[in-house]
Parts: C-alpha cells; structure tokens; sequence
C-alpha cells in the first residue's frame, strides 16, 4: 500500500470514528479530534494542492466539519471562512468527477460556482426524476444523480 492510500484511510478511519462519536446526540456539540484531524489536514493538504481529489475533498470535509476546532464558539466563529476555503476543495474534486464533492458543493457551497451547481441540479431533478429515490417522502440524490450533474457541469 503507497503512503498516499494509507493517509487516506487514516482520514476515513479518523472521520469514521468521530461520526460513531457523533451519532448519539445529533443535536449538540461533539469534540473531534483536534490533534488528529490537524496533523491529517497538514498532511492532506500538500496532495490535495498537487491535486488529487479524494485529498480536496478529504480538506474540504475537515474544514467545513470544523474537525480542527476546539469548541463549539470556535467553530461557530470561523464557519464563514471555512465553508469559503471548503467551497474551493469541493470546487477542485468536483470537477475532476468526485461525486460526493459535487453532492456538497450543491447543498453546502457557497459563490458562483455553487449557485450554478444548484440552478443545474433543479433542471436535472425536472429532467431525470428517475435518478431522484424518495425516503420517508424526501427526495434522495443518490450517486447516480451526480454522477450525471458531474457530467452535465464538467463532463466527468
């Protein structure tokens, strides 16, 4: 295994664990791992400029998540910042074809690009309904429907 794999799935091992942590209480503040997160975000972050885009969106995920943050207050605070900074690492994996960045970038991003992202979203959900599951009632965009929104915006 190369050491660029092994890093990745130490951040999914990592993200994996802190949503295991999370899931109890949906609704309140959940302390990361900061001393994780921090060193994968540093780590990451030199593959991700390089441009690999399961490292973007692994920043963009620590970055919008707050994953960094000490406290609740600290998250809070810096949130306009990080979903700026996030919104550019979706960006940078979604047009290379990273579905799941895509699917953030739709309903987290900020700017233009997701504004534009969004406005193509509704007219594929009128076009394909098909790709569109339903859940207790709710619409679910699943990978097939970005798949195809990936191909429409950046033909990936």
């Amino acid at each position: 295994m190369d050491n660029l794999q092994a890093l990745y799935e130490r951040y999914q091992a990592a993200t994996q664990a802190y949503a295991e942590r999370s899931s109890a209480g949906q609704q309140e503040w959940h302390q990361p791992d900061v001393v994780e997160f921090s060193e994968l975000q540093n780590l990451l972050l030199p593959h991700a400029e390089s441009g690999d885009m399961h490292c973007q969106y692994a920043i963009a995920t620590i970055l919008w998540g707050g994953l960094c943050c000490e406290s609740e207050d600290d998250w809070m605070a810096g949130y306009p910042e990080r979903i700026k900074e996030a919104t550019r690492w979706w960006i940078a994996a979604a047009t290379q074809g990273h579905v799941y960045a895509l699917d953030n970038l739709v309903t987290s991003g900020i700017g233009p690009e997701a504004e534009r992202a969004r406005e193509a979203s509704d007219v594929l959900e009128q076009e394909r309904g098909d790709l569109v599951g339903a859940s207790h009632g709710m619409p679910v965009y699943g990978p097939d429907f970005f798949a195809e929104l990936s191909r429409r915006l950046y033909g990936k």
